[in-house]
C-alpha cells in the first residue's frame, strides 16, 4: 500500500495486535451493533488506523515521534507514536526508499507505566534484545510484508453512520 508516496509495512508482531483487536471489535459490533463504536477497543482500532493510514505517512521523522534514548542509545533509530496516554505504535522507516514498517503497538495488558515491567518501551526494548522484531532496517523488511492497497482488512473504517446513541445526542 502506498500513502503519501510512502510504501506501508507491517511485521508479524504488529499484524497480531491488530488481528487480536480487530476479532475483538467484531465481536462486539456482533453482540451490540447499535452501540459498539462506542466502546474503548473500537476507538483504539480507529486510531490505530488513523496513525499507520494518514498521520505517520504524513511526516514519519516528526519530532514528536522521536524517543531518544528510551529504547537505549543503540536504538534511536526506532520511532514511536504516543496515542490514548498509554498506548505506543513503533515502527521504522526510510527516506531513501520510501518506505515504513510498523513492527508493534501494545495492548491493554502493556499500558503505559514508567519503571513497570509490562511498560511497552521495557517490552518493546527486551523484543529488540530478542531480535524479534529485527534492529536493522534490511532484515526487518524481509520479514515484514506489504500492506496490501485495499483499505479493508484489519485496517478497514468502522463503519459508517451513526448509532442511535450518536443520534439522539444530536436533536
Amino acid at each position: 500500500m502506498v500513502v503519501n508516496g510512502w510504501r506501508l509495512f507491517a511485521h508479524r508482531l504488529f499484524t497480531q495486535q491488530l488481528e487480536r483487536l480487530t476479532s475483538q471489535v467484531e465481536a462486539l459490533a456482533a453482540k451490540d451493533p447499535e452501540d459498539y463504536r462506542n466502546q474503548p477497543a473500537t476507538k483504539l482500532l480507529a486510531t490505530i488506523r488513523r496513525y499507520i493510514m494518514e498521520i505517520i505517512p504524513k511526516d514519519p521523522n516528526a519530532a514528536e515521534f522521536r524517543q531518544g534514548n528510551t529504547l537505549g542509545p543503540d536504538n534511536r533509530h526506532w520511532f514511536r507514536a504516543k496515542f490514548h496516554d498509554r498506548y505506543r505504535l513503533f515502527y521504522r522507516f526510510s527516506s531513501h526508499d520510501k518506505l515504513i514498517i510498523y513492527a508493534w503497538v501494545n495492548d491493554e495488558d502493556s499500558l503505559r507505566k514508567a519503571g513497570s515491567r509490562t511498560d511497552p518501551y521495557a517490552i518493546f526494548r527486551n523484543m529488540l534484545v530478542s531480535g524479534s522484531p529485527p534492529s536493522s532496517l534490511d532484515q526487518l523488511l524481509r520479514v515484514s510484508k506489504e500492506m496490501p492497497q485495499t483499505d479493508t482488512g484489519f485496517v478497514s473504517r468502522p463503519q459508517e453512520g451513526k448509532t442511535k446513541r450518536e443520534a439522539r445526542r444530536k436533536t
